[in-house]
């Protein structure tokens, strides 16, 4: 019997090709993108799921609330607050404190094995506990030798491999070149293990990893409370409720920082719910868990949109059939049966669309993972987790789609059915009418949001933050290449195409770095405050073409007691003109005077507001030395920049170092944005093709049961055009319908996303004017 409808069912599919093909197109591009979405959505969600018993480790943040600052929440944490804590709550099982190794530890690192010189850019500084901690694999040695003694390295399968092939590297000797007091040091340190890479859904990753030296614990950094040096993860005891334990843990680190408190973070969150940390130095592609559910949003109302287009085309081709259903009712057919029929002709247009799903998903696969920076194996796509979920899928779309048309079909009566050469009563019309219209309401929701989301990004790349950064390089240094920092910029400088040098220590459009200073304020009370501070080379403000409101830049001779502030922190302190008054920088630095205020500038990203900021060019201290910035010419850029790259690598002696324009750097502020912004587009674009075919097909059935109709107007003297206009008059109430309810509900949705940055556009009534334009310009073309 079965097979005997599926022949059927085939036969009707092919007798009319051009509505199957629309039909199961629809369906299939849909399926894909829902399977795209939902490959991605898993991949996000099963961030550091392989740790058994991640349920109880918490990662360590911190609420930072120092007088004068603004609040943040720091994802890193001073040396001794772990073992401090832990001593003091029996709730702690372990703790794994994760720095990095350069360049507050160590100032540089660069490892060597019989002249092959590699720098990891990911070489940490931890405990014992790591292994246990990120349930890490063990390659090579013992577990319990992990990083046992001081001059021991861990190394991961692929640095294993850069140094030795294939080889042993298990009690091997490397050598780090580093530096201590301005002399290169080596330091021999001996492969204890080799750990498989860490997985790719682990937001910790690491090349190598040494233990936390002992003399460091012991000095300024290592016993100092205040500092941000890396993140700490807690192990709790089963069953610790979290938010009642992190207010003891508060109330215990006040005793050694009043200003910091304590927050519990669950290792399952750290991946999707860190935007706004602050100091996040380990947070392997890190997302913005909103976007995660707004993808999952976007694919189910792709799924609902395939549905209702898909309902709306098999009236469209079976409905039509009403003679044929009225014959096998006359025969004896039951009503059952016929649903079956239908059901069946569902089933194998939904199966095909699935085939379709399935393999254009593993030809876009590729350009996925290259838009959202992920590595999603295609082979995933035949296991048989995947294939059953695509049988459960299978089944419930055939009765979702299926079972009204079905039913339409089945009830009509036989003397209606004889009578009328379509079937289904016009009061059908009516849920059809909505299922449009709720098609495109999704459609131009998705319309207004892909305008904001670009609206914004574009705000975002042309605000003017304060300081040019047009054709200017970034260049990260370490100690090493800091302490020849003179060489460089003199034989930079010689490189033509080279227009000027500078150089800095915070990041642009990355964190700040806090630090105390003292201040006399107007009253005449002594006042100390932590405020965000750039010590850079004294050119600094010209290079960037920053604009001096009051008194004068930087002295070229001599400018180590000199300091710059931004126009927040002159007005924090109190001072209409605060040049020549009294500044000093906590913690031994020499004092200081204010010799101008800078026009404020958005040195970190737009998501956040610009908080006060003092700028020092205090020259001796190489830790400071960590940006070095290019300017170079348009002119003959390549050879340019093929030369920059030779002597960067010659001088620094890394043959694995690159540098980066800072326009491209800012791009990456924003990846996250950017990856949601074409993903809307995306799907916005296949939200409203497969909404135009279901347009397509209510066009379709009106005007077949509307032929006689159109027939009279034309006899009478209707034109082509009239009845056109006629039609499109229908369908545009459908869509100017559509546009009422989908424009609330698109404003509420991006003015809560635009929340997210501190400097935002205004969704102004220009967006639903070409939102506007946009679905009707598209309705009239399906139409016509």
């Amino acid at each position: 019997m079965f097979q005997t409808y599926l022949k059927i069912a085939w036969r009707n599919l092919y007798k009319n090709k051009s509505f199957s093909f629309i039909n199961i197109a629809g369906l299939g591009i849909s399926i894909a993108a829902c399977i795209l979405i939902g490959l991605f959505v898993y991949n996000e969600i099963s961030f550091d799921s392989h740790i058994a018993d991640k349920e109880d480790i918490y990662r360590l943040n911190e609420y930072v609330h120092y007088d004068g600052t603004a609040p943040q929440v720091s994802a890193a944490t001073g040396p001794p607050i772990a073992s401090f804590l832990s001593a003091s709550h029996k709730e702690i099982k372990n703790y794994t404190r994760v720095f990095p190794a350069t360049p507050d530890i160590y100032t540089s690192a660069t490892l060597e094995y019989q002249g092959k010189r590699f720098t990891p850019g990911k070489l940490v500084c931890t405990d014992t506990s790591f292994a246990d901690m990120f349930a890490v694999t063990i390659i090579e040695g013992d577990r319990h030798d992990f990083l046992k003694t001081q001059n021991s390295i861990v190394l991961t399968q692929s640095l294993a491999e850069f140094f030795f092939g294939k080889t042993a590297a298990l009690s091997k000797m490397l050598a780090m070149h580093t530096t201590v007091n301005n002399r290169d040091t080596i330091i021999y340190v001996a492969v204890s293990n080799v750990i498989a890479n860490l997985p790719e859904t682990s937001h910790m990753q690491a090349e190598g990893l040494l233990p936390i030296p002992k003399d460091f614990e012991m000095g300024f950094l290592g016993t100092n409370y205040g500092v941000m040096l890396g993140p700490t993860y807690l192990r709790l005891q089963p069953g610790i409720k979290s938010n009642a334990f992190q207010e003891k843990l508060t109330n215990t680190i006040h005793a050694k920082n009043k200003f910091i408190d304590m927050q519990l973070q669950p290792l399952t969150q750290v991946h999707g719910k860190s935007i706004s940390i602050n100091y996040d130095f380990f947070n392997y592609n890190k997302i913005d868990g909103r976007y995660v559910r707004i993808f999952i949003m976007i694919a189910l109302a792709m799924f609902v949109i395939a549905c209702i287009n898909f309902i709306n085309l098999s009236i469209a081709i079976a409905g039509y059939r009403s003679k044929e259903t009225a014959i096998k009712k006359i025969m004896g057919a039951r009503p059952g049966q016929i649903i079956l029929q239908v059901l069946t002709e569902t089933f194998l247009s939904v199966f095909i669309a699935f085939v379709l799903a399935v393999l254009l998903t593993a030809f876009f696969l590729p350009s996925l993972n290259t838009v959202l920076q992920r590595r999603l194996d295609v082979n995933i796509l035949y296991g048989p987790a995947i294939m059953g979920i695509y049988a459960i899928v299978l089944l419930v779309t055939t009765f979702l789609a299926g079972l009204y048309p079905a039913w339409l079909i089945s009830s009509s009566a036989i003397s209606e059915a004889l009578k009328n050469k379509m079937a289904g009563s016009k009061s059908r019309t009516s849920l059809r009418n909505v299922l449009v219209t709720g098609q495109f309401t999704i459609a131009v929701i998705f319309i207004v949001g892909m305008i904001v989301f670009l609206r914004q990004l574009n705000f975002l790349q042309k605000k003017d933050i304060g300081y040019s950064y047009s054709q200017v390089i970034k260049f990260p240094l370490d100690m090493q290449t800091a302490g020849k920092l003179p060489v460089l910029q003199s034989e930079l400088l010689k490189i033509k195409g080279v227009t000027d040098i500078t150089r800095g220590y915070m990041e642009m459009g990355g964190n700040g770095a806090l630090f105390g200073i003292n201040y006399i304020a107007p009253g005449g009370e002594n006042k100390q405050v932590s405020v965000n501070m750039e010590d850079a080379a004294t050119n600094y403000v010209h290079f960037f073409g920053m604009k001096i409101i009051k008194g004068r830049d930087f002295n070229r001779e001599n400018a180590s007691n000199e300091y710059l502030i931004n126009e927040i922190l002159a007005r924090q302190i109190g001072y209409s003109n605060p040049v020549g008054k009294q500044i000093n920088i906590a913690g031994g630095y020499p004092p200081g005077v204010i010799i101008g205020v800078v026009k404020d500038f958005n040195y970190k990203s737009l998501h956040a507001p610009i908080e006060p900021l003092l700028i020092s060019a205090i020259d001796y201290i190489p830790y400071w030395k960590t940006q070095l910035y290019i300017k170079v010419s348009t002119a003959d850029l390549p050879q340019t920049l093929k030369q920059v790259d030779l002597l960067l690598k010659s001088i620094s002696g890394n043959a694995a170092i690159s540098f980066q324009f800072l326009d491209d750097h800012f791009k990456e502020v924003y990846h996250t944005e950017r990856q949601a912004a074409t993903m809307v587009g995306i799907i916005g674009g296949l939200a409203i093709i497969i909404a135009c075919f279901g347009l397509l097909g209510l066009t379709t059935f009106i005007i077949m049961r509307r032929t006689k109709e159109i027939g009279i107007r034309k006899i009478v003297g209707a034109s082509v055009q009239n009845i056109a206009v006629m039609l499109s008059g229908e369908f545009l109430k459908l869509i100017f319908i559509a546009i009422l309810i989908a424009f609330p509900i698109a404003w509420v949705v991006m003015n809560k996303w635009l929340q997210s940055f501190a400097y935002r556009i205004n969704i102004g009534t220009e967006v639903f004017l070409i939102a506007t334009g946009i679905i009707v310009f598209i309705t009239i073309l399906t139409i016509s």
